[in-house]
């Protein structure tokens, strides 16, 4: 069976919920010219429609002639090699062509900026288009060279209209509760809960939402307890986090942290001033360079909560 990320992943301007309006109205004057003139970097958290636009962006203009990397593992002088060779070459139809680059935040910074003299000097027949998901990892040479838009987390509404529409599309049987639960459980990760739910769909029916995930989960937040507790020294969580978590998971952590007050500490008082923190940190969270790092920060700020 396809995948339902792939078979729903927008074709069009109209199929896209746009959530950054000046972006929307650049892709209706690109339709409309049949090309975009300059190099455009998207950025913002993950699931939120970067590589869904880049989908939109080909199929109306009509683009066939692409490349398209992924910085977490095309890093090599062959890969950069790769790029430079293909963006010198002028296009055979006269059209222009693409350069995809994402999650280019994964590049190192002599990476990033030994490409700026190819978007200068190529800039007649090839475009680039960067995703990334930290925009601060971004260095100010690329950026100065692009148009950045900013992609924001749909709204909830928009988000369980997309869900529901898939389903009813697909005709899988469905309880609005156990959906809610998955909604819960990847927001806003939109790609995330679709791919969720691909998985359990079982004979036409969306299987009943289990908590295995959020158990999984808990191991995790293990070592973070013993932390906050005064059980682990702070540079064997910091070690720990550093290697063990990605960027969706270290989000995740604070959802569990907000879900599972009462594992840290019975006293309510206590629980509102670490909601607050959680709420401070994670609303920091998609913009900072160093994402665990804050989370490091907001875990000190939780255990110097709890021995007050």
């Amino acid at each position: 069976m396809e995948l339902l990320t792939e078979k729903y992943r927008p074709k069009t301007i109209e199929d896209l919920v746009i959530t950054n309006k000046e972006f929307g109205d650049k892709l209706k004057q690109w339709k409309e010219k049949g090309s975009f003139d300059s190099h455009i970097l998207l950025y913002g958290i993950p699931g939120t429609g970067k590589s869904s636009s880049i989908n939109v962006i080909l199929n109306e203009l009509n683009i066939s002639d692409y490349i398209t990397i992924n910085g977490s593992d095309k890093t090599g002088i062959d890969d950069t090699r790769r790029i430079i060779e293909y963006a010198s070459v002028p296009s055979l139809d006269d059209k222009i062509k693409v350069v995809i680059i994402e999650e280019f935040e994964r590049l190192s910074a002599q990476a990033q900026d030994s490409l700026k003299y190819v978007l200068e000097k190529y800039s007649l027949w090839c475009r680039f288009i960067f995703t990334t998901n930290n925009v601060n990892k971004v260095t100010p040479a690329i950026l100065s060279r692009c148009e950045s838009y900013s992609f924001q987390k749909l709204d909830q509404q928009q988000f369980v209209t997309r869900i529901v529409n898939i389903l009813t599309k697909e005709n899988i049987k469905y309880s609005m509760e156990d959906v809610v639960e998955y909604i819960k459980l990847s927001y806003p990760d939109l790609r995330k809960c679709i791919n969720d739910i691909n998985k359990n769909v079982i004979n036409g029916e969306l299987s009943k939402f289990k908590k295995e995930y959020e158990v999984s989960n808990l191991d995790k937040l293990l070592p973070i307890l013993d932390f906050v507790h005064n059980r682990k020294h702070c540079n064997d969580v910091q070690k720990l986090i550093a290697t063990s978590f990605n960027e969706d998971e270290i989000e995740n952590i604070y959802k569990i942290i907000y879900n599972k007050l009462d594992v840290f500490t019975v006293d309510r008082n206590k629980w509102e001033q670490i909601i607050v923190k959680v709420a401070e940190y994670l609303y920091k969270h998609p913009t900072v360079a160093f994402k665990d790092l804050n989370l490091m920060a907001c875990l000190v700020e939780i255990k110097n909560i709890l021995n007050k």
